[in-house]
């Protein structure tokens, strides 16, 4: 082992080490600096690589963004609401997939460039003294106690360097050094086709939505992007050489048939071959280390899902981790990060291999079967909704972990993400559900008030670790002057949603939110004290678990 320094300050001795800056590492850091947790994150790279790697970001990822102030500066960069065809060898539009229920309140396809995102994503730990940042740091190694972790980082400019933290995150991507060192292991496997990707410039295509063109041999994609740029990727038979698809006039061959003829403005950025993989890791937890994002599991692009599972990871343990280090909660929070996320993720990799195998049916008889369907879809007017909707992806549902399944005998809420309606408040301000209640835990009682229903000890439980406490009044039921003063955050269903909501699970009196807005338990009014106490349990390590 080199002979290593140790360093001076809060970096020497970070509450959490995040070790990777791509969107995943950096969205755990801005959700650890938003709670002050002190915080280092380190890069082997010196700076943000300069190509795009994703191109999509859905509403749920938006909404952990806009948990820490980022979503309306990611979105000043994006396109939004964006649809996808999707069209047979003949040139046949079998779907159009266009979701306009926004029930996170966000759009649900959303294009981006991944350097202009991830330089707003950096800029916003800009904002915690307690986070700093260290690009060109590379971890050789981590050894773990029962205390924490010391990780030994290469550096240009001290050498190698020592650092003790509590805890390390290895968002480090699918070459995951931390992966490695932990002897967490690779699961599933790697496509053999070979897909090229090429971006283009200054591009100027009239077809602002995603694009993709199905076929046996070689199925291909067109993804308009902000300002002017383009995606396109094809998928390579097996009989041509990474070398030969790459020559200027086999490049120019197949992205020629997308453009009228003659001198185009487009201009060629960059192209590459890459292999696509659908593999999971064997586990998301050794003792004080965890794994998110790329470093977890890794998925065919074709549904687009990639980096938002991974931000998806972020949001989970970005929240468990700062109540623990806070002193809120017990370790035994930690331990339902890979119960609640693991199986998520592997569903979502299956999803997007199932996908690739629809943008590549294997045989005539197969498109045609695939073909044939779809085409009966399309009188089917409830399924064809499922899909223009995008109801087909798979949302979360967490039924064991930091949940209380079945609570009151009503359980089909929880576990799930909470919808994010308008509201409006006190002062007569319309906003975003989540913006009214603030970011952390929060009791939300339709037509009632938590404070009348919770005892003192409760109470102080719930504001002692910083929840809000929230009551939904049916829109202008009262002068919105007229709200008692009990401490709670009073908020009015501007546009009926909660009515409807109660509407659909009757004799649900409270909602209790945990900070990545998945629902952690429902009761009627007179179940709250004793909800309370269990969930109280869980964080404190007393309990089994929530769900038990």
């Amino acid at each position: 082992m080199p002979e290593t320094v140790p360093v001076e300050g809060d970096e020497a001795h970070p509450q959490v080490l995040v070790v990777g800056m791509g969107p995943c590492g950096v969205t755990i850091a801005n959700h650890l600096g938003l709670h002050g947790i002190r915080t280092l994150i380190v890069d082997r790279e010196t700076g943000i690589l300069d190509y795009p790697r994703a191109v999509g970001m859905d509403d749920e990822a938006l909404r952990s963004f806009q948990t820490v102030g980022l979503a309306e500066a990611l979105l000043d960069d994006m396109i939004r609401n964006v649809a996808a065809r999707y069209h047979t060898s003949k040139g046949w539009c079998f779907a159009h997939v266009h979701p306009q229920d926004q029930p996170f309140g966000w759009s649900r396809r959303n294009m981006f460039l991944q350097p202009l995102t991830e330089t707003t994503l950096r800029k916003g730990l800009e904002r915690y003294s307690c986070v700093a940042v260290r690009a060109g740091w590379d971890v050789e190694s981590l050894a773990q106690d029962e205390a924490g972790v010391t990780a030994a980082i290469r550096t240009e400019a001290a050498g190698t360097v020592l650092v003790r933290a509590d805890y390390v995150v290895g968002a480090d991507g699918g070459r995951s050094t931390v992966r490695g060192l932990i002897g967490a292991k690779l699961e599933g496997k790697t496509d053999a086709a070979r897909w090229l990707v090429v971006d283009m410039e200054n591009d100027e295509i009239d077809s602002p939505y995603s694009a993709v063109f199905t076929d046996i041999h070689r199925p291909r994609m067109s993804i308009a992007l902000p300002y002017r740029h383009r995606r396109f990727e094809f998928r390579i038979p097996p009989d041509e050489s990474d070398e030969e698809v790459l020559r200027p006039e086999v490049l120019e061959a197949m992205i020629g048939q997308f453009y009228p003829p003659g001198p185009r403005q487009a201009r060629l950025l960059r192209a590459r071959v890459y292999m696509h993989h659908s593999r999971i890791a064997d586990r998301f937890r050794v003792g004080r280390v965890f794994l998110a994002g790329d470093s977890a599991h890794l998925q065919p692009p074709f549904f687009g899902q990639g980096m938002n599972s991974g931000l998806r990871d972020a949001t989970n343990l970005g929240w468990k981790l700062a109540a623990v280090c806070r002193g809120q909660a017990s370790e035994q929070l930690l331990d339902s990060y890979e119960v609640e996320r693991r199986d998520h993720a592997r569903k979502m990799v299956n999803v997007a291999t199932l996908f690739g195998r629809l943008y590549a049916p294997g045989s005539r008889i197969a498109e045609f079967a695939r073909d044939t369907l779809f085409r009966l879809i399309q009188r089917l007017p409830a399924v064809r909704d499922y899909i223009l909707q995008m109801k087909f992806k798979p949302m979360p549902r967490y039924d064991d972990g930091f949940v209380l399944a079945g609570a009151g005998g009503r359980g089909d809420p929880v576990g799930r993400m909470f919808m994010q309606p308008m509201v409006e408040t006190s002062d007569r301000r319309k906003l975003r559900l989540d913006d009214a209640i603030g970011p952390w835990f929060a009791i939300l009682g339709h037509k009632k008030d938590p404070a009348h229903h919770l005892s003192a000890e409760a109470r102080a439980y719930w504001e002692g670790i910083g929840a809000s406490l929230v009551h939904v009044r049916p829109s202008r039921s009262l002068p919105i002057a007229d709200a008692q003063r009990t401490g709670s955050i009073v908020i009015e269903d501007l546009m009926g949603a909660f009515r409807d909501w109660g509407a659909r699970n009757k004799g649900v009196d409270f909602v209790i939110l945990r900070p990545d807005r998945y629902v952690a338990a429902i009761c009627g009014a007179a179940e709250l004290e004793g909800v309370t106490t269990r969930l109280r349990a869980f964080m404190d390590g007393k309990g089994s678990g929530p769900a038990s």
